[in-house]
């Protein structure tokens, strides 16, 4: 059995991978990229079922990131520019249904005036408590306030989170929540209609799919990508890895980057110190819906959206529209669906039957005769969360395993909870810092 020498190992060709890898092959160094599905992009893919695209879930590509924005805006890809449309789908009293804004702050002023009164007051005593909060859930009711944690906070995070709000840590409210300040949030309410975060408000996507992304970041290095290559395991000898995978291939590297699920990559290596898995890695595993209407059908209540949530007792809890990412695609919807409770005792086609069914029951579906395709898929590790305790025992494995040049970087493979941008930011900060700890130990 021969062994294939090189410097560099990446594991995994989803989007950070794919980064990884372009900014690898400029620099001209020696490296192989192993991916375990006959397919680059992970997350960042753009599935075909008949004559319907469809991705998993949004993949809006917007930033705070003038540089970020700048690298996206430099591709020779075709984009389409779109104004945000997301909305907040509400059943109210005798089922009326309202489609508010988001973020529900915004959707306030939508809201009928009891429910708008509780939300307002909750809101300001949160201000003026200013009560400490240890997690996600204590943070919602003290700073949020009563009435949008009992109307749409605590109901959606609770849907959506495959753990209890108590266990994620206020690293996802610095990451992905930023509320207003109440002067703002009351100006929205009774006065004037404003539109949450300036720099989320207007996005671009590429006419033909996400796909399109990955596959020009391909373009350069498809000889350094080895796909249907899952990693077996990983070996420590001396100051190299020994990389086996799934076709009995065999891989030698002076360092690993990993980009794959952090909890897969510990089932994988034996290192002194390091434990096969940690109470504090938690994930969603998620499944993904798609429906596709015959030509000149279109979606009740949501059909100009992007994305919409919901939070009711609908099965899934956000819809993406793929239609209006890209003039290009038919009418087609993805619903996301996490995999707890009782999903995990339905089959793939009881999960698509119940969306549909639930679609037909709300309003957005018309009939069944408007469908022409369906189709799921699951997807693992869609979303790391940030749970209490995790920073301690991230710090500890990265630093037990740089010690072995094995070097972790982006959504999964650092357990982060970030966008697109944020994966093109953390290569552009991580991979000179690791070749240089490599060339100067």
């Amino acid at each position: 059995m021969s062994i294939e020498p090189m410097k560099i190992a990446v594991l995994g060709a989803g989007l950070t991978g794919l980064e990884l890898g372009r900014k690898l092959g400029e620099l001209g160094e020696d490296f192989i990229i192993l991916e375990k599905e006959p397919q680059v992009g992970g997350l960042c893919r753009t599935n075909k079922t008949g004559e319907y695209y469809w991705d998993f879930a949004v993949h809006a590509i917007y930033s705070r990131s003038k540089e970020a924005m700048d690298f996206f805006n430099s591709l020779p890809l075709e984009y389409q520019h779109s104004d945000r449309n997301v909305k907040i789908f509400i059943f109210g009293k005798s089922k009326k249904r309202y489609c508010i804004e988001y973020p529900f702050e915004n959707g306030v002023r939508e809201l009928p005036l009891k429910e708008k009164l509780e939300c307002v007051l909750g809101y300001l005593a949160g201000r003026i408590t200013k009560r400490k909060a240890n997690n996600l859930e204590e943070w919602i009711d003290n700073s949020l306030g009563f009435g949008i944690a009992k109307y749409f906070m605590v109901p959606y995070n609770s849907k959506i989170w495959n753990c209890n709000l108590s266990d994620i840590s206020l690293d996802l409210v610095s990451a992905k929540i930023e509320p207003a300040s109440a002067i703002k949030f009351i100006k929205s309410v009774f006065w004037e209609k404003t539109v949450g975060r300036k720099y989320q408000s207007k996005f671009i996507y590429p006419r033909k799919g996400i796909q399109a992304l990955c596959d020009y970041i391909t373009k350069d290095i498809k000889n350094n990508i080895r796909l249907c290559s899952s990693v077996e395991r990983l070996t420590r000898q001396g100051s190299k890895w020994t990389i086996a995978v799934s076709d009995g291939g065999v891989f030698e590297a002076d360092m690993i980057i990993s980009t794959i699920p952090l909890v897969e990559l510990l089932k994988k290596v034996d290192i002194s110190g390091i434990e096969k898995e940690y109470k504090e890695l938690k994930w969603n595993n998620t499944f993904f819906i798609m429906v596709g209407l015959k030509k000149g059908s279109k979606f009740n209540l949501i059909n100009d959206c992007h994305w919409v949530f919901f939070k009711g007792d609908e099965i899934f809890y956000r819809i993406t529209l793929m239609h209006n990412f890209s003039n290009e695609f038919l009418p087609t919807l993805v619903a996301e669906v996490t995999e707890k409770g009782d999903i995990l005792d339905k089959t793939k086609d009881e999960i698509k039957n119940a969306v549909v069914k639930d679609l037909l029951r709300i309003g957005i579906l018309g009939s069944l005769n408007e469908i022409a395709e369906t189709d799921i898929k699951r997807v693992g590790y869609t979303y790391a969360i940030p749970s209490v305790g995790l920073n301690d025992i991230k710090i500890k494995i990265k630093n037990l395993l740089e010690k072995h040049n094995l070097f972790l970087v982006g959504r999964n493979g650092n357990w982060d909870y970030i966008n697109m941008d944020g994966v093109y930011l953390k290569v552009r900060d991580s991979l000179p810092e690791i070749l240089k700890k490599v060339a100067h130990p």
